[in-house]
């Protein structure tokens, strides 16, 4: 099994206002589809209703909540970050959000996958602390800016160290 953290944020760490994003980077949407896509994806209760309470299509959506009666159509729900893990032994698993949920997924890791957006910006929800230290940066990108792509951002790689 692997653990891989995929998420965008900000300079100062925002990844999100108000449970949606507040940028727009269509590049970087096109890049979490491609790297999520045909994968298993856990997100947290919040992440799946900034989704309109639709699944991803042509993945396996997994919702993870406290709340023992919460029901996510097309998708499946588990009440602890264990019980994901149970649920999706041997799978390839993509952690896409929010806050809360890559807190508890990030010891657990093995690969981190960040578009960098070089901006500030206003938020109420924030990447939690990283020990960088515990990770090498493998590979990084600079994202392509144009018209619809209005920030500068960087995607970045990290493997965690043995």
């Amino acid at each position: 099994m692997s653990i891989e953290l995929v998420w965008a944020m900000g300079e100062n760490g925002v990844i999100g206002l108000n449970n949606s994003i507040p940028w727009r980077l269509p590049k970087d949407m096109a890049f979490f589809k491609q790297r999520t896509l045909n994968k298993t994806i856990i997100m947290g209760r919040n992440t799946w209703e900034s989704f309109g309470g639709k699944p991803l299509p042509q993945r396996r959506n997994i919702v993870v909540t406290r709340d023992l009666n919460y029901k996510a159509n097309q998708a499946e729900v588990v009440h602890s970050i264990e019980e994901g893990l149970e649920v999706t032994k041997g799978e390839e698993l993509c952690v896409i959000g929010g806050s809360q949920v890559y807190r508890e997924f990030l010891p657990l890791a093995d690969r981190l996958v960040v578009t960098k957006i070089h901006e500030d910006f206003e938020g109420d929800t924030f990447f939690p602390e990283v020990d960088w230290s515990e990770w090498e940066l493998t590979e990084q990108i600079e994202g392509e800016q144009d018209e619809k792509n209005v920030y500068a951002y960087t995607f970045e790689f990290y493997e965690r160290k043995q």
